[in-house]
């Protein structure tokens, strides 16, 4: 079955032609952090704080974000001037009642809030979801970090929670977040498990996240399942910013880390190189189709030729390499450590039988960006140990490039993906009409070959964007 969106249930982690443009009223101490995460998951972020110009505004955006974690008087009159107006044109409204369990003041503006209604999703932890459920302010106050819970009774809080709204808020979605997070809707119930516990050294991550789900809900087709893929790819990305992490004097930097690996799956499209038959080719195909589909917003583009004198493959991976960085896209070379080394490109990448990351990692250092083909969990374990910084898996497909190659069972693929916190890229064969559910589910993008290079080039932006709604 090929993607159709109607059938793909929500899972549009990437976005649309047309950037979601979100309008936030969150925490002060977070406000540059979530205007940075919306523009890694792919949106565009405004902040507007005067009231007269709220109706202009919120009619303009795809959401509103509403955040009480800074609140007075003043702010909650704007909270709930904004809400009536976002109510009254019907737009998606994430509301995070920050600390709601530690005062009246902010219980009772939070239950108005969702009360009156035009709640699409509501993001909290457990004990600001047990103070929205029992209506009463928590004898003891932990912090804006909820304190440890029992698995099943945050699960139960969660449903018992979008039971009691739902009837108030159409279409509710009831988010309780921790070392476990829970999603409710009129899907069903489900969990994500995992994260770094680095996330709570810094502030902020709770905040991050709101922004990433109201981004990726604005730019998908669904919600409850496009929600859950969104609260997996904080989790995962939290644990490879935290790979990076050796000590508590790099702690600093672990925030941009985690916005960095969020930005990197915000992009699904790994671009494989096509080898061109002549110079002349080259030019008029290769560069010209790898520009467009740059244009469109790729994450990759690998360098990959079997039959090319150096001097051809420094000329044409040179001239790559260029593009890429003008469009701010990481370039890679495919199995060629002394090509990488000579044109300064930004990583490599090491098939199964080339030589291993570790010893690349030796040659290459630190900073180089190195990829792995995976066949097997055992094979993504050693990669993970030795140091890549992501995983192709695969084949998907049976594939032009590569006809020989053994096809990966979906069983395997969701092995990979549960034990590996890596990106993930699937290879093979991969068009948009063979990519379904299934596979996009254990994967954070795709590397394509031959069925872009074959695409007219006037196609090969709407092919990127209809394989990017399938994330």
């Amino acid at each position: 079955m090929g993607i159709e969106p109607a059938k793909v249930r929500g899972l549009s982690m990437h976005l649309k032609y047309k950037a979601p443009r979100i309008h936030f009223l969150t925490n002060y101490v977070t406000m540059n952090d979530v205007a940075n995460m919306c523009i890694a998951s792919g949106g565009r972020p405004i902040m507007s704080e005067a009231v007269s110009e709220f109706e202009a505004i919120i009619s303009k955006v795809d959401g509103l974000v509403l955040n009480i974690g800074t609140a007075d008087e003043l702010r909650f009159e704007k909270l709930h001037q904004a809400h009536r107006i976002a109510k009254a044109l019907d737009k998606p409204l994430l509301l995070d009642p920050v600390g709601c369990s530690a005062s009246q003041f902010r219980l009772s503006h939070s239950l108005k809030l969702l009360k009156d209604g035009g709640v699409s999703i509501l993001k909290c932890n457990g004990q600001e979801a047990k103070a929205l459920l029992d209506e009463e302010v928590s004898s003891v106050f932990y912090g804006v970090d909820s304190q440890a819970m029992n698995p099943e009774q945050v699960k139960i809080l969660a449903y018992s929670l979008w039971k009691k709204y739902e009837p108030l808020n159409k279409k509710i979605v009831v988010i309780i977040t921790g070392a476990t997070d829970y999603i409710v809707s009129d899907d069903g119930c489900d969990e994500v498990t995992g994260g770094s516990i680095l996330q709570q050294s810094i502030t902020g991550t709770g905040c991050m996240l709101n922004s990433l789900l109201m981004t990726r809900f604005c730019g998908s087709y669904g919600r409850h399942y496009s929600l859950m893929k969104v609260l997996e790819c904080m989790k995962r990305s939290s644990e490879c910013a935290a790979r990076r992490i050796h000590n508590q004097g790099h702690l600093g930097s672990y925030k941009q880390g985690l916005i960095d690996e969020v930005a990197t799956r915000n992009r699904p499209i790994y671009l494989i190189t096509q080898e061109s038959a002549n110079a002349q080719e080259f030019k008029s195909l290769c560069l010209l189709k790898t520009e467009v589909a740059l244009q469109s917003g790729i994450g990759y583009v690998q360098y990959r030729v079997k039959n090319k004198s150096w001097e051809e493959k420094i000329q044409e991976s040179q001239e790559l390499q260029g593009l890429a960085r003008k469009y701010g896209t990481t370039f890679i070379i495919n199995d060629d450590i002394a090509l990488a080394k000579t044109i300064g490109a930004d990583g490599v990448h090491l098939g199964a039988q080339d030589m291993t990351v570790g010893e690349a990692r030796k040659e290459l250092g630190s900073r180089c960006v190195i990829g792995a083909t995976a066949k097997t969990l055992d094979q993504a374990r050693q990669a993970v140990v030795e140091g890549a910084d992501y995983l192709g898996v695969g084949a998907l497909f049976p594939s032009l490039t590569k006809p020989d190659a053994i096809p990966m069972d979906l069983s395997t693929l969701e092995s990979i993906y549960k034990n590996m916190s890596l990106p993930l890229y699937g290879i093979g064969g991969i068009t948009p009409n063979n990519l379904t559910f299934e596979h996009t589910r254990y994967l954070d993008g795709v590397a394509m070959v031959s069925s872009l290079y074959q695409e007219k080039t006037e196609n090969i932006s709407t092919m990127i964007h209809q394989i990017k709604q399938s994330f």
